[in-house]
């Protein structure tokens, strides 16, 4: 495995596996413990959000955007990070890797999506309150943090999710998706040392460093 960090503080991690399929990985160092000043569940709102559309994509297209290439989309949300992924064919890493970026760094948070996006947390919230195992770990963890930071529930409240607006999701983004808080990891069928240059070509390109 070849890692190593950019010069706009963004860190990577390439490895060759010998197989046809590759996996892609961006994992944004912040959760529910960055929600101070936030509504509780701001960041598994941005997490849901982000798919609802960027400058260049609609929320159609992204859902589709892998599945015509025969991969997979997904993300979760953590306590202490935001995790985007995809696995795609070893020749489609970059689109894969492209698009994990354009989520992270281009997403549009338009009000109407976002509205629907409420009411499908909302929805995801009475799921766990309905289910004993699930709700008895969020209530564990709530006394086991209590006092700090990552004693909220990743999925926030239904009082709390209500609360979160569109502005505020552009704010949480703006200040804490930046390179020093992410990792790019790519798995694939490529020599390590080629793959790495690709990468760090790539992560130029998103982020140019006359901009930091």
């Amino acid at each position: 495995m070849t890692t190593g960090t950019t010069p706009q503080g963004l860190r990577y991690a390439v490895r060759r596996n010998g197989r046809a399929v590759a996996f892609c990985a961006l994992t944004i160092g912040c959760g529910t413990r960055d929600e101070q000043g936030y509504p509780a569940g701001i960041a598994h709102f941005v997490e849901h959000a982000m798919f609802r559309g960027t400058r260049r994509k609609s929320a159609n297209v992204i859902n589709g955007y892998l599945d015509k290439l025969g991969g997979e989309l997904n993300a979760y949300t953590t306590k202490e990070e935001i995790v985007l992924h995809a696995t795609v064919l070893k020749e489609d890493w970059k689109k894969a890797a492209g698009l994990l970026f354009e989520l992270a760094t281009e997403a549009t948070f338009p009000e109407n999506e976002i509205e629907t996006e409420r009411g499908v947390i909302l929805d995801e919230i009475i799921s766990y309150k309905d289910n004993p195992a699930e709700d008895v770990y969020d209530r564990f963890e709530t006394l086991l943090f209590e006092g700090t930071p990552l004693e909220t529930p990743i999925l926030g409240t239904s009082a709390s999710v209500k609360k979160i607006k569109a502005p505020m999701l552009h704010r949480f983004v703006k200040e804490n998706f930046v390179p020093g808080k992410m990792v790019l990891s790519v798995v694939a069928d490529i020599d390590e040392a080629v793959l790495e240059k690709q990468v760090l070509k790539m992560i130029d390109h998103v982020f140019p460093q006359s901009n930091r």
